[in-house]
């Protein structure tokens, strides 16, 4: 693990405006959440236009920020949609980043190792699982599922250690 990781992440993503955003932001779902929706869709989640939420992707612009309603509404809208929740993953992931400026993190390369193992290891707990002796055959016990997600939380542990290591650099 990396040490230090900075609150301010470098800039990593350029939007059309031609100004920059941190990969791990607010400002960088909500662009995302944009393209997916467009401007009819905001109008249905928010009543709100496209040309208002692409104002609070600038994080510059100290004027124009997304209300808290705001972004919970685009994530509903969006999780309709098959979207997922960006906003939400947003928040995680800025608070996780503060919680990993605690440890130590590994360089990129080990990172990468550590992701590949630990998608081995989810590709043989879900194997395990839906296999035809497990504990309900090819349908999920609870066990099997709480495995398979703790599996998961480590692999986009790994990953968001991976986006971490990529800001700093």
């Amino acid at each position: 693990m990396i040490a230090k990781v900075s609150i301010n992440l470098y800039y990593l993503v350029l939007n059309m405006a031609g100004y920059l955003r941190k990969l791990i932001s607010l400002e960088n779902a909500l662009k995302n959440a944009i393209n997916d929706l467009k401007d009819e869709g905001l109008k249905e989640a928010t009543g709100k236009s496209e040309s208002h939420f692409r104002k609070c992707t600038d994080e510059n612009n100290k004027d124009n920020n997304i209300h808290h309603k705001d972004s919970i509404e685009i994530d509903k809208y969006c999780l309709k949609k098959g979207f997922g929740s960006p906003m939400l993953t947003a928040h995680e992931s800025i608070l996780e980043t503060e919680k990993i400026k605690l440890n130590r993190f590994e360089d990129a390369s080990n990172t990468l190792i550590n992701i590949g193992a630990k998608i081995g290891r989810l590709m043989e707990t879900t194997q395990k699982a839906i296999g035809d002796d497990s504990d309900m055959g090819k349908k999920l016990s609870q066990k099997e599922k709480q495995s398979i997600h703790k599996s998961i939380d480590e692999v986009e542990e790994k990953i968001l250690e991976l986006k971490i290591i990529i800001d700093k650099n």
